[in-house]
């Protein structure tokens, strides 16, 4: 086979080309330490990282829910403490009031209780954001209104649900909010809510002074509020369950994280000292060529021109 001049300089170029390339190569993973910048880098590997990214989303988005979950049930714990205090104290009032030896005036009972009334409304109306955490799915909606002694609830009963793992969403499992109707209960009213129902009549019964049926008051009084508050605990005892198993799924999410990261690492980052080395022999064998191409390559009419 009769080697030309041409075929010298196409062969020299050629080679010297692929080797410029493999410094681009390199240069360009060490320039932010990925081996993989396009698919036809590693096919495999490309399979792999889409695989991985696709896992750390998902993952990130269910540690998205379960912070959103844990915020919304940490202010309905600290409302339902609020609660639960505001009950106790209206049994102390009535038990002051009613007692053998009263130390406070019906009237003035009554009154009082009128305000912690309110206090217990405006629990219930607690907001995260924009949002109100005891109306349902109705959370853009104020969930209780009052108009003298009529205590309206405008939300609903349904769930919200955050989903902190895969899988179809299920209202029971993945549920964070607890509704009027569940701390409650329903009143004699559509729209009524029975715990407050029981509170206007309580301090209606008080402010009749003198004219107020002790029996009741000193009774059925008490025990309704005894059964409103055994309510309140309920709710926020179920709430303290859910909460433990969210933190749970936390910690387990964070470990995800963890493993994720790492196998993406593990499958897209360079050996960075490998590959400064193979950059340097790269480099080396490249300068290599151009002084080698600068021997063998035929002389040409320019030589003799000089």
């Amino acid at each position: 086979m009769r080697i030309t001049n041409n075929m010298l300089a196409y062969n020299y170029l050629i080679s010297l080309n692929k080797s410029l390339q493999r410094q681009h190569e390199i240069q360009e993973q060490l320039a932010d330490g990925k081996a993989i910048h396009r698919p036809s880098d590693d096919p495999v590997k490309t399979i792999r990282s889409l695989r991985f990214n696709t896992n750390l989303a998902m993952n990130e988005q269910f540690t998205q829910n379960l912070k959103d979950a844990i915020s919304w049930m940490e202010s309905s714990d600290s409302a339902l403490s609020n609660m639960g205090d505001i009950l106790i104290r209206a049994k102390e009032l009535v038990i002051r009031a009613v007692g053998p030896n009263p130390d406070i005036a019906l009237e003035t009972a009554g009154k009082e209780l009128d305000g912690l009334i309110n206090q217990l409304i405006d629990l219930t109306n607690t907001q995260l954001g924009d949002r109100f955490i005891f109306a349902g799915q109705k959370d853009k909606t104020q969930p209780v209104v009052r108009n003298g002694d009529m205590v309206q609830y405008l939300g609903d009963n349904l769930k919200i649900s955050m989903p902190i793992q895969p899988g179809s969403v299920n209202p029971d499992r993945d549920s964070v909010n607890l509704t009027g109707l569940d701390l409650f209960g329903q009143g004699e009213a559509v729209d009524g809510l029975k715990l407050f129902e029981n509170l206007i009549y309580i301090k209606n019964e008080l402010l009749k002074g003198d004219d107020a049926n002790m029996d009741f008051l000193s009774k059925d009084a008490i025990a309704w509020i005894d059964s409103g508050h055994d309510r309140l605990l309920q709710a926020q005892t179920e709430l303290g369950t859910r909460y433990s198993m969210y933190e749970l799924a936390q910690r387990m999410l964070e470990d995800n994280y963890v493993t994720i990261t790492g196998d993406i690492a593990a499958n897209e980052d360079i050996d960075m000292a490998k590959a400064i080395i193979d950059f340097k022999n790269s480099e080396n064998v490249y300068r290599a060529a151009l002084a080698v191409g600068a021997r063998v390559m035929p002389v040409s009419l320019v030589d003799f021109l000089r």
